[in-house]
């Protein structure tokens, strides 16, 4: 409701401005003659109007020719100069041939009269400039809000783009193990990942999606690692959530518990593990994934070479997330952990 009346006070802001002016030229004159006082502010209202739109245009949207900032500020001023001429010569012609009888003032107040009738007209117009300015700073500043939103847009499709040839060049190489071994697993191995596979071309590219989907999505990765390695001792995976409804950015989970699985000696190491903990309570979402480091990832800052997703979840966590998001990520005597927390 606060967005529509606000577009209806910036749409229609400057209609109230005309009346004012209207009135305020109205009743300043009334006092003299009420007939030239509302031939006044009906001419003076009807000029200021048209100079207020053509400033409005040349500001905002100028021609081809008029795009140099100093050539626009040279013509707007000029055409300022020129528009207090016109207007002051509308009201000499006006009081001088429009045939209505009002009292002639004093003539030692002449001077003084022409004098106020002149800053009377330069006022007018400067203040049409300034409102014209000012539209033109809000229409700046949206112009910019709008191309930042849009490149933010541009950025937040490529990352998105990148996640998904990824997860499926990791996929199918695990899936093209399971079949190079002829393990009996294989089939299980590759349900799995058709339904992975059906979120990701369903869900992939949506802006949010229902976290229940995101965590289905999870569930079915971990389970395609327990059918790859063949080691669900070595694999805790826990979900704690509240009956709420929540929505999520897809694919922002998935690349850190495939970090776990990617950078892990479950296959090397007899007391090797992978733990996965997620918990949604109050609005937010923790994340929190623990896994022993194989010998040849052994360093945070090797393992965030030698893997996009980390890189680009971080990334996505910023434009999503700015002020909504804590991600802390290290290694401990061997152990990689993760913990992230997302306002939802």
């Amino acid at each position: 409701m606060n967005d529509r009346i606000n577009k209806f006070i910036l749409r229609y802001s400057h209609i109230f401005i005309y009346v004012v002016v209207f009135l305020l030229i109205f009743f300043n004159g009334r006092r003299l003659n009420t007939v030239m006082s509302l031939i006044y502010a009906t001419v003076d209202t009807l000029f200021f109007a048209i100079m207020y739109q053509i400033f409005c245009r040349l500001l905002t949207t100028p021609p081809n020719w008029l795009q140099n900032k100093a050539l626009k500020f040279f013509v707007v001023i000029l055409l300022w100069l020129l528009s207090c001429q016109l207007l002051f010569a509308s009201e000499y012609l006006i009081h001088n041939y429009v045939p209505i009888e009002r009292p002639k003032p004093n003539s030692e107040f002449l001077p003084f009269i022409t004098l106020a009738n002149f800053l009377k007209v330069l006022i007018m117009n400067l203040f049409a400039l300034s409102l014209a300015i000012y539209k033109y700073s809000v229409y700046a500043m949206r112009q910019a809000e709008q191309l930042k939103q849009e490149q933010k847009l541009m950025k937040l499709q490529l990352l998105q783009s990148q996640i998904n040839p990824h997860f499926l060049f990791n996929a199918l190489n695990n899936i093209y193990a399971l079949v190079y071994t002829k393990s009996n697993i294989a089939p299980d191995a590759l349900m799995k990942l058709s339904d992975m596979l059906r979120y990701v071309t369903d869900f992939g590219q949506q802006e949010k999606v229902p976290v229940e989907k995101e965590l289905s999505y999870i569930q079915n990765y971990v389970d395609f690692q327990v059918l790859r390695m063949g080691t669900p001792d070595k694999i805790d995976y826990q979900l704690q959530q509240d009956s709420q409804a929540y929505s999520i950015v897809p694919m922002l989970l998935q690349p850190f518990v495939e970090n776990c699985f990617t950078h892990s000696d479950l296959l090397s190491n007899p007391e090797a593990f992978v733990r996965v903990r997620i918990e949604i309570r109050q609005g937010s979402l923790f994340l929190h994934t623990e896994n022993t480091v194989s010998k040849t990832h052994i360093s945070h800052e090797i393992s965030k070479e030698n893997s996009i997703g980390i890189d680009n979840v971080e990334q996505r966590l910023h434009l999503y997330y700015p002020e909504d998001h804590t991600l802390t990520i290290g290694e401990d005597k061997g152990i990689y952990k993760v913990d992230l927390m997302i306002k939802l």
